[in-house]
């Protein structure tokens, strides 16, 4: 019996060492190499390669919250004969307005570019999603009654393509030379930069030391939630989209700054309620100037540009200051009377001019706050209302943005903005306009004031 142990356990062992040793020839089969994200920069932009192309990605975006308050008291609209005034039952009454407001926006940017021989190739898109209601709700009538309206609007913000000098899509306009301002709400400045940005084909040619040439072909139409185009009507109606506004600039960029001419054409082709027509060309032209001021502290800069418009009343950013209530400030006082044109209703029509100059300030106390101050004057000049309109209009709106940066992608805002607009009494009020059926003085004056308070955390 030990003997037959002995045996059949040598005869194991033997076994097992000769299947570890046929082992031992066989191929091993190894794990997959892990894949790891590949870091690229491409056109000064670092993202990480897509799997599979050469395609360099960039995925970014911010959320804001924000409460805002402003001041309230009586609001006005021109009666359907234009020369008295009523109040207005969402403006008028106090009780239905709101002095305090919320906002809430998502934004998702998507940035894809890539090498090519004729340059970087290019794809960026924004989506953007804003809930709000109240004071300021954005997309939202402001003075719609109790609560002011409010909801939730989805939009693409921005959508286009880049390549070898051309900018197809939703894009910024090139027209303007900055923006709206640095606060929340616009100043008088011909935006389509950060709002209303058009739908667009453009080419932009590049000389070396800086210059650069750009026209385009914009549309002139609503892009929906994002920005109501560039048409302006008061008691008007446009015959469709019959042309693009033809936009075209010269620009240099240099370490000092920058300086850049811009115009537009905008066709103005429209009919009123008695089927009398207007088919004319309005134009615009911006110039504007920024100075770097690294001696002040780093990344400081001040900006100023004028811009004189006639036919073409967008333009002069009248319609997207403060709220985009035409100077009427919460609702305060009279809306400015903007449009492209106004039919007298004796088949002549009235001409706006315009003349705005704005400037805006950037100044970091520290890498953690930052200043940035903002002004802006407009005048607007009606002509051929036949008393109909206010002939003369100056609005002045003035402000400042306050950031605290406690920590990276974590931003504080305060902005508080003030304006104040005044209109000449037009020719046919005299003494019979009323305001409640009450003959009374032309409501010539408004003025009011925002304040914001923002948190934003960028991605």
């Amino acid at each position: 019996m030990t003997l037959m142990k002995s045996i059949l356990l040598g005869s194991a062992a033997g076994i097992v060492a000769v299947a570890g040793a046929q082992a031992a020839d066989l191929p091993t089969k190894k794990a997959a190499p892990a894949e790891y994200v590949k870091v690229c920069n491409v056109g000064g932009m670092a993202g990480f390669i897509i799997p599979g192309s050469d395609t360099c990605l960039k995925i970014g975006g911010y959320i804001t919250a924000q409460f805002s308050v402003g001041n309230l008291s009586t609001g006005y609209s021109w009666a359907k004969q234009g020369k008295a005034l009523v109040t207005t039952p969402g403006s008028g009454l106090t009780n239905q307005r709101p002095d305090i407001g919320y906002n809430d926006r998502f934004n998702l940017s998507i940035d894809a570019r890539q090498n090519t021989s004729f340059g970087v190739l290019r794809g960026y898109a924004e989506l953007q999603v804003d809930t709000n209601n109240g004071l300021d709700a954005e997309g939202a009538a402001f003075n719609s009654g109790p609560g002011a309206g409010g909801g939730t609007f989805s939009y693409v913000n921005l959508a286009y393509i880049q390549w070898a000098g051309i900018t197809a899509g939703k894009a910024p306009s090139f027209f303007s030379f900055f923006g709206g301002g640095e606060t929340w709400n616009n100043i008088f400045s011909p935006d389509q930069q950060g709002f209303n940005q058009p739908l667009q084909f453009a080419y932009t040619a590049t000389f070396g030391g800086g210059f650069s040439a750009t026209i385009a072909a914009a549309s002139p139409g609503s892009v929906g939630s994002s920005g109501p185009g560039t048409f302006q009507n008061i008691n008007t109606t446009n015959l469709g989209l019959r042309a693009p506004d033809f936009v075209a600039n010269v620009r240099l960029d240099q370490g000092w700054g920058a300086i850049q001419l811009s115009g537009v054409a905008h066709n103005v082709d429209v009919i009123d309620a008695l089927g009398f027509t207007q088919d004319i060309w309005g134009y615009a032209f911006d110039v504007g100037v920024k100075f770097n001021l690294p001696t002040l502290g780093a990344g400081d800069f001040v900006q100023i540009q004028g811009v004189y418009t006639k036919n073409a009343i967008w333009f002069s950013g009248i319609p997207d200051a403060q709220n985009g209530e035409n100077g009427a400030v919460n609702g305060n006082g009279l809306s400015i009377s903007t449009g492209d044109t106004y039919s007298t209703g004796t088949g002549a029509f009235a001409t706006p001019t315009t003349w705005t100059v704005a400037a805006t300030m950037e100044h970091h106390f520290s890498p953690q706050f930052a200043l940035y101050p903002e002004i802006a004057y407009v005048n607007l000049n009606w002509s051929g209302s036949l008393g109909q309109l206010s002939s003369n209009t100056d609005s002045w709106v003035g402000g400042a943005a306050a950031h605290w940066d406690p920590v990276p992608l974590l931003d504080f805002e305060l902005d508080l903005v003030y304006q104040t607009t005044h209109q000449s009494t037009p020719g046919l009020y005299g003494t019979t306009g009323t305001v409640n059926g009450v003959v009374a003085p032309f409501k010539s004056g408004s003025s009011g004031f925002d304040g914001r308070l923002q948190i934003t955390r960028n991605f």
